[in-house]
């Protein structure tokens, strides 16, 4: 029997995890990643529901706290049910988020509680539906359960509280390898977030997220509203206990914290600024990027012409591992290596590349069968000064998905019974975000790409 399968029968079982020495699951304590670097993870439940639907009580606040230490989180943030009421006692949850750290907290572990927000559209019974996706609310001053028909107005109600707000269940999404309709959602599930592209392109959307097992899905997603020029982070989490009930952080994200000293409120900031890597392997790996030898996730590098950049990775493991460091240059691997790692002995890749015009660079770390295991933020390259347009058909791709939205949510489309109020509103988001991807189409275009 190995650890995985310890960790899920232990979990299943009990149902809450008692303080577990890291060593117990065969993990080392060591961390891979570097000092300023912070793992955790933004996508927790404590309530009945999922994995934990037998259950009778809560989680509290302490055995939380013991569940950090399987992974060794700096930070959790304990997600209430602010929407249909799939995770019970959703206001006991509610009336936790105050805007500070749980007393639980320690200096070195933070559990911070905040909220996520969907109506499903499909799979459940509750008699509020809606078609967007599932957000993920941090940095909220209070709880709440407001209701809308589309996805902005529950932005807004984050913003107004000093909070960011990002699409969960990126690894929902169709393959968008291919042009359309290829990658563009046709039918409804529970989770998928239908309207990224339009609330990213309109400057609400902070991060998006991949969690429970993700997917490769998720960095195709990603990809592509980076070759349009927006600069969402990139956030990896476990959705516990929709997870299979697996540990806190089996799914985590790393973020740098520039002057090292963590609190919730930078942690959450580096989210949404892009200074991640996030891993699906737990706190076992890292992959540390640098581009002109100081420059990483998050970070723009300004070229005044046609000129080379040098990329070093790093990937470290606590574990003796294989597999293909792979740096990725606008969506396409550019260059690749085979590596083994191990304590002590990191695997380094070291590259020289050129960029013609403005673009974005990312390190992702691939194993044989099950697509990317650790990945970090994109570095922005920006050269005389021109915006990221890199691809005029990733910005065709989001008109034609925008499309789509606009024909189904109209009366007579398969999607409009969704929509008693909210459609006027909604479309023109739609149609607004439509007008800004034909814009960048046009400027791909006439930079050549």
């Amino acid at each position: 029997m190995n650890a995985s399968t310890v960790r899920f029968l232990l979990f299943s079982v009990i149902g809450l995890c008692p303080l577990i020495s890291v060593s117990a699951f065969g993990q080392s304590p060591a961390r891979p990643e570097p000092p300023g670097w912070f793992a955790g993870d933004a996508h927790v439940h404590r309530g009945i529901g999922c994995g934990r639907a037998n259950e009778k009580e809560m989680l509290t606040p302490q055995q939380l706290l013991d569940m950090m230490q399987v992974n060794d989180l700096a930070v959790i943030s304990v997600l209430a049910d602010a929407g249909n009421g799939e995770i019970k006692y959703a206001d006991q949850d509610l009336a936790m988020i105050d805007g500070k750290d749980n007393p639980a907290s320690t200096p070195e572990h933070i559990i911070h509680w905040d909220a996520e927000w969907h109506y499903d559209p499909e799979g459940v019974t509750f008699e509020k539906k809606m078609i967007g996706g599932h957000l993920i609310l941090l940095g909220l001053k209070q709880g709440g359960q407001p209701f809308a028909q589309y996805t902005y107005p529950i932005f807004d109600w984050a913003k107004k509280q000093g909070g960011i707000a990002g699409f969960a269940h990126m690894q929902y999404l169709p393959f968008a390898f291919y042009g359309p309709p290829d990658g563009i959602p046709t039918s409804l599930d529970c989770c998928a977030p239908l309207e990224y592209p339009v609330e990213t392109a309109l400057g609400s959307a902070a991060f998006l997220m991949e969690d429970v097992h993700g997917s490769d899905t998720a960095l195709e997603a990603y990809y592509r509203i980076l070759n349009t020029g927006f600069r969402p982070g990139l956030v990896a989490s476990t959705d516990y206990s929709c997870n299979y009930n697996e540990p806190l952080g089996t799914l985590l994200t790393y973020v740098r914290i520039p002057d090292g000293h963590l609190t919730y409120d930078q942690w959450i900031d580096g989210l949404a600024k892009g200074r991640t890597v996030v891993s699906r392997n737990a706190h076992t790996e890292f992959l540390d990027l640098k581009v002109n030898d100081a420059s990483g996730p998050g970070d723009e590098i300004h070229l005044s012409s046609y000129q080379p950049v040098r990329v070093r990775i790093e990937w470290r493991s606590v574990h003796n591992d294989q597999g293909r460091i792979e740096l990725v240059q606008n969506g396409s691997v550019v260059a690749s290596k085979l590596a083994e790692t191990g304590p002590g002995a990191p695997a380094v890749f070291e590259t020289t590349l050129t960029f013609r015009r403005s673009g974005w660079l990312a390190a992702r770390r691939m194993d044989w069968q099950s697509g990317h295991r650790s990945h970090t933020g994109a570095v922005y390259v920006i050269v005389n000064d021109a915006p990221i347009r890199a691809s005029a058909s990733d910005a065709r791709f989001f008109v034609s998905w925008i499309d789509n939205l606009l024909k189904q949510s109209s009366p007579g489309g398969e999607w409009s019974n969704f929509f008693s109020h909210g459609r006027d509103a909604a479309q023109e988001r739609y149609r607004k975000a439509r007008e800004i991807f034909l814009q960048r189409e046009m400027e791909a275009r006439q930079q050549g790409n």
